[in-house]
């Protein structure tokens, strides 16, 4: 009989080249004084090779957008373009997924200020996607502990999105940000509840009138709460993170025209998070402090 043997899997050699290569082309037509046609193509030819297979894919990309301006300040807009987004996720035989395929539509406002001073911009999208990629709890035979991903065909996302920035005065600028949207499969199945489906942003620096050599500002960014499920022959289990926010602030000081110092508090608050639901804890970096100096030639 075979003696047993306890030597541990070893992995797997493994040497990926990806080549890509793409040609864009747009234009832009007046179709009458208020409104405008974009035009554009980008052809793409995307090829990855491993020690095992070889994948090719060549995709043009279309592009399509109507822009409408209401009056000097505001204007509306309207988009089309297709889908092709290559992805660095493996299957439980070891090879990549196939490239993201699907189409993306955008309608908004777009509102310019005190000649692009501030500007502000809302919209709404839907994205219709293939291939998208979906975490599994299937480990990849002779990684170094890799879970397998899955492709996902038929995923729908849909949201709305704001922002709003530039200069409130002279020596204040600010910029805000929301994000809000649902992505499911056409089983009406949450698609990557992992990444969070509401976030918003807000960065604000301001130069003091009296030391204008002195810039001091910071940003918090804050997102809901995350999931993941994780099916084992002992039954679902749900690994979550709780919406948090993060703040950061910063102060910089122009020495000279060309030489600047910038101290940097990350995480003011220190918070905890996990930034990595889909397998073991990997906390996010805690409150820290740096100093760097900066000179331009």
């Amino acid at each position: 009989p075979r003696p047993p043997t306890h030597c541990a899997p070893q992995n797997l050699a493994q040497d990926d080249t990806t080549h890509m290569k793409s040609l864009y082309a747009a234009t832009r037509i007046s179709l009458a004084d208020p409104l405008h046609l974009i035009l554009g193509a980008r052809y793409t030819n995307w090829r990855v090779d491993t020690l095992t297979y070889s994948m090719e894919k060549n995709h043009t990309t279309p592009y399509a957008g109507l822009i409408y301006d209401i009056n000097d300040n505001w204007s509306a807009y309207a988009s089309y373009t297709s889908i092709f987004q290559p992805q660095n996720k493996r299957d439980k035989a070891g090879q990549y997924l196939a490239p993201i395929t699907g189409n993306n539509y955008e309608a908004g406002l777009k509102s310019d200020w005190m000649n692009s001073r501030l500007t502000t911009t809302l919209s709404v999208f839907r994205i219709e996607q293939d291939n998208v990629a979906q975490a599994t709890t299937i480990p990849i035979p002779g990684s170094n502990g890799e879970f397998a991903w899955k492709s996902t065909d038929g995923t729908v996302s849909k949201g709305v999105e704001f922002e709003v920035n530039g200069a409130i005065t002279d020596n204040w600028q600010m910029t805000f940000g929301a994000t809000r949207y649902v992505a499911e499969d056409n089983e009406g199945n949450a698609v990557n509840p992992n990444l969070p489906r509401t976030s918003v942003k807000l960065f604000t620096r301001y130069r003091l009138p009296a030391i204008p050599e002195l810039t001091v500002g910071g940003g918090v960014n804050w997102q809901n709460r995350v999931y993941k499920d994780t099916t084992t022959p002992y039954g679902t289990f749900r690994a979550e993170q709780g919406s948090y926010a993060l703040v950061d602030l910063f102060t910089r000081y122009q020495v000279t025209k060309n030489f600047s110092v910038q101290g940097n508090i990350n995480n003011l608050f220190d918070k905890t998070y996990d930034t990595n639901i889909d397998g073991s804890i990997v906390y996010g970096a805690p409150r820290n402090v740096s100093l760097t100096a900066n000179y331009q030639f």
